[in-house]
């Protein structure tokens, strides 16, 4: 149960990095209060840190999306 919330989680931290939010702001508005949790889990999800995700995002020319990396 904690994997599937932790996804959703993750998922609204991206959304909060598109809408131009820091990585700690991100993490706190979705709900983690640790750093080296929200950075593992989002490791986890999309297979990178949060600061390389926002960066291979801002990379795309289609406009930053949420992957998850294949489980």
């Amino acid at each position: 149960m904690s994997r599937y919330i932790n996804r959703h989680r993750i998922r609204h931290a991206c959304e909060r990095l598109q809408a131009g939010d820091s990585v700690t702001t991100a993490m706190l508005a979705s709900g983690f209060n640790a750093k080296s949790n929200f950075n593992r889990e989002f490791r986890r999800i999309t297979g990178q840190a949060p600061s390389e995700w926002l960066a291979h995002a801002m990379d795309e020319t289609e406009g930053l999306t949420f992957e998850m990396k294949p489980t």
